[in-house]
């Protein structure tokens, strides 16, 4: 993944929400604030996932998050089948 200096600069920013090594995320525990952002700068390279919705801190929908996390995105140029 190439990233300018601008994303670069940003990830770094963010470096203390970086996830464990055993997790599949990337990052976990953002403020909702900063989704903007994040959906600015990196279009179409991560997965945002909400979290800390008022059902359940796993399973929520954006409008309640109060957090998300970042999942990286499968290859751009992988087409997807379906199977009937």
């Amino acid at each position: 993944m190439n990233l300018t200096n601008k994303q670069k600069t940003i990830l770094q920013s963010f470096t203390r929400y970086r996830s464990p090594i055993d997790e599949e995320s990337l990052y976990n525990g953002i403020d909702i604030n900063y989704l903007k952002l994040f959906k600015k700068h990196f279009r179409g390279l991560f997965i945002y996932r909400p979290r800390g919705g008022r059902w359940s801190p796993y399973n929520c929908r954006m409008r309640d998050a109060k957090t998300f996390a970042i999942y990286k995105r499968e290859s751009q140029n992988r087409r997807r089948y379906w199977v009937v």
